[in-house]
């Protein structure tokens, strides 16, 4: 009896270890139910017991191995108080530190927004949170990270507090379109069978605040498609606001962007 007991404790415990290396929180990575995804978490100088989290995400990066979410990250924490910023590297995709998150990145021609890499994502998000104890999360995506942050926001409401939709894709198909003009890449031609951002926004909650931010010359994601997609959620009744910035389709590190989450911070700080 006494070894079928030390057996049976001897299995509990091995269970317990299994389940706690599923889920782990480090300052460089996020594993949700063994799925392990890349960040990078810088802190502000003056931290409360529950801070702000801001997760930023890159674009589809075709061609590079993307790691300006990161300097978002460091420079938004530099910049605002009481804020915990993490730049995410999203699945399949391997950063300039040859760091690679789980999953499978994907074509970048509007395949990698679905659920399953959207579920990754917010899995990742809500153990943050909850390792921080955030008082609330802000979502920043850049491009193929917008569309992402977009239908994150739809798909899991009260997990995001405020969102901010930089350089969007937001109807996938006119996108894909615009792409195959000035590409000619055959990975563009014709419709996908997708969901894109614009067909879900009456789904984001109507308290969550959608900051859209697009150059005035993006030739990828262009202007009229960010517009659309604010129209929409004005449409269906949510908060939302437009700004069109001077510039190209890589504005993500543009100190507006940043300063509008610093002020949204400093507004959730003194409530």
């Amino acid at each position: 009896m006494a070894n079928w007991l030390g057996a049976f404790a001897l299995l509990i415990m091995t269970s317990t270890l299994v389940v706690a290396e599923q889920t782990t929180v480090s300052s460089n990575a996020v594993t949700a139910e063994g799925v392990t995804t890349q960040i990078r978490t810088y802190p502000s100088d003056q931290l409360t017991k529950r801070p702000i989290l801001v997760v930023a995400l890159h674009g589809d990066s075709p061609f590079n191995k993307p790691s300006y979410q990161y300097a978002f990250a460091r420079l938004l924490a530099a910049e605002a108080t009481n804020t915990i910023s993490v730049g995410l590297l999203r699945p399949g995709y391997t950063d300039g530190e040859n760091r690679t998150s789980d999953g499978v990145r994907g074509e970048t021609v509007g395949d990698n927004y679905d659920a399953p890499r959207i579920a990754q994502i917010a899995a990742a998000i809500e153990q943050l949170k909850t390792h921080h104890n955030a008082e609330k999360v802000i979502l920043a995506g850049h491009s193929g990270g917008s569309a992402i942050t977009a239908k994150l926001t739809a798909a899991y409401p009260g997990l995001i507090d405020h969102a901010v939709v930089v350089s969007c894709p937001c109807d996938i198909n006119a996108w894909r379109k615009d792409m195959f003009e000035n590409t000619q890449y055959d990975g563009f031609k014709g419709d996908m069978t997708v969901v894109s951002p614009i067909d879900v926004a009456g789904d984001i909650p109507d308290k969550t605040p959608i900051s859209i931010f697009v150059g005035d010359q993006d030739r990828s994601t262009r202007e009229y498609l960010n517009r659309q997609y604010y129209d929409a959620l004005i449409g269906h009744g949510k908060k939302a606001e437009l700004t069109v910035i001077e510039g190209g389709h890589d504005i993500f590190l543009h100190p507006h962007i940043r300063s509008t989450i610093v002020s949204t911070i400093a507004m959730i700080n003194t409530q």
